[in-house]
């Protein structure tokens, strides 16, 4: 078999044809391909193959109104395979090349879900039973299928109004332990994780006698709810990956509309107060995503809330609703990836609101109405069991949203201000040079809002109260913390 530089030299000439011929390339794939395979095989001396690595990443830039974006293999599969009958990705790189990324994103992409969904359990009573398991809304089924089929082991099963995947036999757990390995946990679900292994080893390389069920019995009763010490270990070293990030997202985040805040958006991502060093982590990796240029400092909010339960822990939550942030970085950032559950249903959905407001459909009786149908039908509002909410056509839906968004806008430049064609009058907004920002006693950003009168619709207040408080720095009690409105220039 060829190794992977004699494919690139094999295929040099064609390659750089590709590279010129810009026009092919534009439509679906503006991020350096070449940077891309070389994450296959990174000790590849591109030097010998005549390419700078600077050079590409440079040249490729250019082809995108927005600067370069995250590359999905199957995306480049689909264009790269229509440029030649003779050149295939397959052929390029090596089916099997090929075939080892798509695996090691979904590895990745395992690892940040199972640190959002996965739970680790040992059961002791003569003999010692180890699981694995994920369980999920009955909805969700078919994902559980998807990592299920893709692993090759495990078993799903369903109940009433959830479905789970467990990993029981002990040749699977094996398996599965040396994938966390190899792609390890970055929450603080590493410890069970971790204890995990540790008892497995114990287990399956000993007599199994009494003494041995003791001390997996000790490791048992120190896991989970159990657990009282959270610290991460000094050699731990909190490694974020696009993969890992949308697992965990997929797991755990939140697309969310503000429909009292004129349909703002909002990301949030919330965590138990022990995964807060990884928080942390996830806000500085989502503000430093390419093309960020140091331009997007703080536009992630971390903030704490204490819970008034003595039994549950306090909570940590990252969120951002700075929509530049959010349509020039994140959203292409999660467009770049390959999703595997039914939250890209939520994400496209917010998505969808975000290009409607953008053309000014939701200051429209017709814009507003459909934009009312999408939010009856996102997030939770989704599942079978929720029988409080209209069933909608998806596909008639998304027809009825591409159909607006390709109409005229409601929004047209009149002397250097918007008018409302629907309304007949300009768009009136307060925020000037301005946004309000509410902050906690530490300063960190909890929610931020266009102007004083959305503040003020949030807090069920008045403006001037806003302002007021704003001017006098008054605290006020806000999700069970103390926190103040600032403006921000």
């Amino acid at each position: 078999m060829s190794t992977l530089k004699e494919i690139y030299l094999n295929f040099r000439p064609k390659l750089l044809l590709l590279l010129k011929n810009t026009s092919l390339l534009i439509p679906e794939i503006n991020y350096p391909i070449i940077s891309q395979l070389l994450l296959i095989k990174t000790e590849l001396d591109i030097s010998s193959i005549g390419l700078s690595k600077n050079y590409t990443f440079d040249y490729l830039a250019t082809l995108g109104p927005s600067g370069p974006r995250a590359l999905r293999p199957t995306t480049f599969i689909k264009k790269f395979s229509t440029l030649s009958s003779e050149i295939t990705a397959e052929n390029f790189i090596g089916q099997e090349t090929l075939k080892s990324l798509e695996m090691k994103n979904f590895y990745e992409w395992l690892s940040g879900f199972a640190d959002a969904e996965g739970s680790f359990y040992i059961a002791i009573s003569n003999s010692c039973a180890f699981r694995f398991q994920i369980n999920l809304h009955k909805d969700d089924v078919d994902l559980l299928y998807y990592i299920h089929r893709t692993l090759g082991f495990g078993e799903v099963r369903s109940y009433n109004n959830y479905s789970s995947y467990t990993v029981t036999r002990l040749k699977d757990i094996a398996l599965l332990l040396k994938i966390f390995q190899d792609y390890p946990l970055q929450g603080s679900k590493c410890l069970n994780c971790k204890d995990f292994t540790k008892a497995f080893e114990l287990y399956v390389n000993s007599d199994k006698n009494s003494n041995i069920i003791k001390e997996i019995l000790e490791i048992k009763n120190g896991m989970n709810k159990s657990r009282t010490d959270f610290k991460i270990p000094k050699d731990k070293e909190i490694n974020i990956t696009p993969y890992w990030l949308l697992g965990f997202i997929e797991g755990e985040g939140c697309f969310s509309i503000n429909k009292g805040n004129n349909y703002r958006l909002d990301f949030s991502l919330p965590q138990a107060h022990s995964n807060l060093e990884l928080m942390k982590k996830i806000k500085v990796y989502l503000e430093n995503l390419p093309n960020t240029n140091n331009d997007y400092e703080d536009v992630i909010g971390i903030s704490m809330v204490k819970s008034n339960n003595t039994n549950h822990e306090s909570t940590v939550r990252i969120e951002t609703t700075r929509i530049p942030y959010i349509t020039n970085i994140f959203i292409p950032f999660l467009e770049s990836l390959n999703w595997h559950s039914k939250k890209q249903f939520d994400f496209q959905d917010w998505k969808n609101i975000l290009m409607l407001k953008e053309q000014g459909h939701h200051l429209s009786e017709q814009g507003e109405k459909l934009i009312n149908l999408i939010l009856s039908q996102m997030n939770k509002n989704r599942l079978s069991t929720n029988s409080s909410q209209p069933i909608v056509d998806r596909n008639r839906l998304l027809e009825e949203v591409n159909k607006l968004l390709n109409g005229p806008s409601n929004i047209e430049l009149r002397n250097g201000r918007k008018w409302i064609i629907s309304l007949q009058k300009y768009y009136n907004s307060s925020r000037k040079e301005l946004s309000v920002i509410i902050v906690d006693e530490n300063g960190n950003n909890l929610h931020t809002f266009d102007s004083l009168a959305d503040c003020g619709k949030f807090l069920n207040v008045h403006p001037s109260t806003v302002s007021k408080r704003i001017i006098k720095s008054i605290p006020f009690l806000l999700e069970n913390k103390q926190v103040f409105i600032k403006k921000v220039s």
